[in-house]
């Protein structure tokens, strides 16, 4: 089927930490060639890597340019490594009560096609505490941070879904047509200033995070609907955290302007972060920039002199959508390889049609669900507004169907 473009809720979880390294830590090409690249998957706006770590196992890592440290999620992974964790570290942050603990290997070995990094400090939850899987409907072990984006230029092209790294500017490819602009650098990520155009036509500006870990186009943070003049939100799950969903007030701003960049009616989530393991200082960070607008964008990511070179693509005017299915979604593993619905968003279509949370759903449209995977429901789920949806679905051992239309409520 054909790439899931509707943004669909988050997947991921919130920490807020700092990191501190001892060891040197250096990343390298493993050839004379001035560019590498290797491949990457997306799954529900979320970009994924496949990472071999310390020369014996090949992990899936969400590439997160929002998160500075190198995570595994999966403590299972800690006697798979030769060498002895040092420490225990303990996290605290968003979308948890509790710390959390942490094992942390020093002397780490991670490789990603032809680039190899040594002396990588990894971090490795010491309790097996997401369910990241099915939510993206694809292993996840961890999260591959933005250390990577200080020494080389970046770039992710979603068109060709390769990650392409330069040890020198790209000179012959920047000269086609690309707009540069300043990104100001705080511990190993990029942040732009934006303005942000609320509904009574007044401009403020935001230092926002470019962050490929998060797949809501914009968030805003420390503000209310209200003070943007923001009278119609909804109340949605946006992301897992340790202790439980991720609620936020979802609508859309009238405008954001990205240099001369111009994005109208952009949807936008405010406070919750429905990202990993930020290290960022909360002071200043306004918010984020995710996946739903750089995919919309060809971008080198040049840290190196504190800059992003980027020109629109074809997918620039394309609506913004938030989750018009209503639904959310988890795999399910149980013999029916049905789909769960973990929550349905209120007074909206499928309630109304008579769907419930806990209902397994089996069928959409003319699809088995035991045919297709969760992003592929998912992009049936949100085929376009307006369109009429048949679903059957499993509840108390009884098999029923209902159809509706789907609508966007904000």
């Amino acid at each position: 089927m054909s790439r899931f473009t509707k943004l669909i809720p988050a997947v991921l979880f919130c920490m807020c930490c700092l990191f501190t390294h001892a060891a040197p830590k250096v990343y390298s090409f493993t050839t004379s060639k001035s560019k590498v690249s290797f491949p990457f998957k997306v799954f529900n706006n979320i970009l994924i890597v496949d990472v071999r770590v310390n020369k014996t196992k090949t992990l899936k890592f969400i590439f997160d340019s929002g998160c500075k440290s190198t995570i595994i999620i999966h403590p299972k992974w800690l006697d798979s490594f030769d060498i002895p964790y040092k420490q225990k570290v303990y996290f605290s942050g968003l979308g948890f009560k509790d710390s959390i603990e942490t094992m942390k290997v020093d002397d780490g070995t991670l490789e990603l096609g032809q680039l190899k990094g040594e002396h990588i400090p990894v971090f490795i939850l010491s309790k097996d505490s997401l369910n990241l899987d099915h939510y993206l409907g694809t292993d996840v072990d961890g999260i591959f941070g933005a250390e990577i984006f200080e020494k080389y230029y970046v770039r992710v092209n979603y068109k060709t879904r390769l990650i392409e790294l330069y040890n020198q500017r790209p000179d012959k490819k920047l000269k086609n047509s690309y707009q540069k602009m300043a990104v100001q650098m705080r511990k190993s990520k990029g942040y732009l200033s934006c303005m942000i155009l609320n509904n009574k036509n007044e401009l403020f500006m935001s230092e926002l995070l470019l962050d490929t870990g998060s797949n809501i186009p914009v968030i805003i943070k420390n503000k209310e609907p209200a003070d943007l003049h923001l009278d119609k939100y909804i109340n949605a799950e946006i992301g897992e955290g340790l202790s439980g969903a991720l609620y936020s007030k979802v609508s859309r701003i009238k405008r954001i302007f990205i240099d001369t960049l111009k994005l109208d009616s952009v949807i936008v989530a405010f406070n919750e972060t429905p990202i990993t393991f930020k290290d960022v200082d909360e002071n200043t960070l306004d918010g984020n920039i995710g996946n739903d607008i750089l995919n919309r964008l060809d971008m080198y990511f040049a840290y190196p002199e504190n800059a992003i070179y980027f020109k629109p693509t074809q997918r620039i005017k394309e609506p913004f959508d938030f989750n018009i299915s209503n639904i959310i979604l988890l795999e399910n593993k149980s013999k029916n390889n049905g789909f769960i619905i973990k929550s349905i968003a209120g007074d909206s279509p499928p309630l109304l049609a008579g769907l419930q949370k806990g209902d397994e759903i089996i069928k959409i449209d003319r699809y088995k669900c035991s045919d297709i995977n969760i992003e592929d429901a998912l992009l049936l789920l949100n085929k376009r507004i307006g369109k009429k949806i048949t679903i059957q679905y499993l509840r108390n051992n009884v098999i029923s169907k209902v159809t509706y239309k789907l609508v966007s409520i904000i």
